[in-house]
């Protein structure tokens, strides 16, 4: 086992992915600062686990490390390439959020509600998809095999725009898990479950998807904008 203060878990191999308007690269530890602002909206927080903004840097210090360290861990910074008028950004680099997965075959994302309404979110979510499946060992062809031909994205039921970016990534609602968290906040919520499947496999085959005739509550919901996050 590494010790705690090596190379090794300070610091994550660098991944690089981008979009027209995106580009999403390895969080580092040394992001807390950056992140901060977005850490402490009270909005963006509603839907986390903590329930509440950051306190400090030294908190959201740890809040990054949870996030960026560990064998299977595959996280991103988004950083902006250009401006929501389409103007390059030189540096240095804004970031707007974080999206990933530290636990597969599970994504999760967190995003700044300054930069909400511009479908950021999605197009980070779309281009993450392909390259979590390319790390992601498969199950296939023996089910015995460790490994996953789905990825995963869990929301509270409530959080409709979180849910609208997993739909428009290509995932598919899958079920609820009725009151399966206690929110330090909100108090026992209710989890939506959705799901992609690999290229080459559908969900049907899986196992993995309702029944045509089940209700999907899936369908777009206007209403005032809450950051996607999980």
């Amino acid at each position: 086992m590494a010790d705690a203060d090596s190379d090794v878990l300070s610091t994550p191999p660098h991944h690089e992915i981008n979009t027209p308007r995106l580009r999403l690269r390895t969080l580092y530890v040394s992001d807390a600062a950056a992140l901060l602002p977005m850490l402490q909206q009270a909005e963006v927080m509603r839907w986390m686990k903590s329930g509440r903004p950051l306190p400090s840097l030294s908190v959201a210090e740890r809040w990054v490390k949870d996030r960026a360290l560990g064998q299977d861990v595959f996280n991103f910074a988004i950083e902006l390439r250009t401006t929501p008028d389409g103007d390059n950004i030189d540096a240095p680099a804004v970031i707007i959020g974080v999206m990933g997965s530290f636990h597969w075959p599970r994504v999760g994302y967190v995003v700044h509600a300054d930069y909400a309404g511009n479908g950021y979110a999605t197009e980070a979510l779309a281009a993450l998809v392909p390259a979590l499946f390319s790390r992601m060992p498969s199950a296939l062809p023996s089910p015995e095999a460790l490994g996953y031909d789905y990825i995963e994205g869990l929301t509270d039921s409530q959080n409709l725009a979180s849910q609208r970016v997993l739909q428009k990534s290509g995932f598919t609602y899958c079920g609820t898990s009725l009151q399966d968290f206690q929110h330090p906040v909100l108090g026992l919520r209710d989890t939506a479950i959705f799901r992609i499947a690999r290229p080459g496999v559908t969900l049907e085959e899986l196992g993995l998807v309702l029944p045509n005739d089940t209700d999907a509550k899936t369908q777009a919901v206007d209403e005032a904008f809450v950051p996607p996050i999980q």
